[in-house]
């Protein structure tokens, strides 16, 4: 039973390197040491937000999807607050797994959000290369504990569709799928799941796009649905890219809206 426990795990690992899940986390953290000046201010905006919602919250689970590098969330002002804490991510960092270990009521889990998107346009990969119809089932969904006081959608709404779009394009050169109707069911399906009355939810709304001299040249929205309306909610930008790494000639900010529900 260990051996394949460790089978599982290395070809876990195998498919989230294959996919790009491995390179695009590091990547998160490459970009905020070079912007960090510019991050932090939405980073702030991200923590405070989640501690004014959970003043209104029962305090037994708290269970928070798209954990990450933890940059955005006031980490020990949950785990001194809730019984128990459970951060949820496709990975882990060990980095970050070192850092929480000193508290004993947080848990991870290696989890993919989506609800199986990535498992199943990882197997259907040899139908993709040859650009074959393939259906994308609609009961594709994750499920959040029934006995969680808190969910927090951590800045990950708008990017769960990206790199499964990635990797799908880079399978093949043209295909049968509508990227856009795919982009609209991973978001329905995360933003349903999310209870109401218990939810935080924080995300991109819009992509501004400026060129060197900090002038619009485009603006591109990145919520393909509706968004609960909410007892209270608040607006701040996002300077995600001043150096034009992201883009070669031009600066990349979003437009951030945070909502509790």
């Amino acid at each position: 039973m260990k051996s394949e426990n460790i089978i599982k795990q290395l070809q876990t690992k195998l498919r989230l390197y294959r996919m790009g899940y491995s390179s695009d986390q590091q990547g998160i953290l490459n970009r905020y040491l070079r912007e960090k000046s510019s991050w932090d201010d939405h980073l702030n905006h991200s923590r405070q937000f989640i501690l004014k919602s959970l003043e209104n919250k029962e305090k037994g689970k708290v269970v928070v999807l798209g954990s990450g590098w933890l940059l955005d969330l006031p980490i020990h002002e949950l785990a001194t607050q809730f019984k128990q804490v459970v951060l949820v991510d496709i990975k882990h960092p060990a980095q970050i797994l070192k850092k929480i270990s000193k508290y004993s009521n947080i848990i991870t889990q290696n989890e993919d959000i989506t609800g199986g998107m990535i498992d199943f346009f990882y197997y259907n990969r040899k139908n993709l290369k040859q650009n074959k119809p393939i259906i994308i089932p609609e009961n594709i969904h994750f499920s959040v504990s029934k006995d969680a006081d808190f969910v927090i959608s951590l800045n990950i709404l708008c990017q769960l569709h990206i790199i499964l779009i990635d990797y799908i394009k880079s399978l093949s050169g043209k295909t049968a799928i509508d990227f856009s109707a795919l982009e609209k069911q991973i978001q329905h399906s995360h933003i349903s799941m999310l209870p109401k009355g218990k939810s935080c939810l924080i995300t991109d709304i819009e992509e501004e796009i400026l060129n060197p001299d900090n002038e619009l040249i485009g603006i591109n929205p990145l919520i393909r649905v509706d968004l609960p309306e909410g007892n209270f909610s608040q607006h701040w930008q996002w300077k995600f890219d001043t150096q034009m790494t992201y883009r070669e000639d031009a600066k990349t900010y979003f437009n951030t809206k945070a909502i509790d529900f």
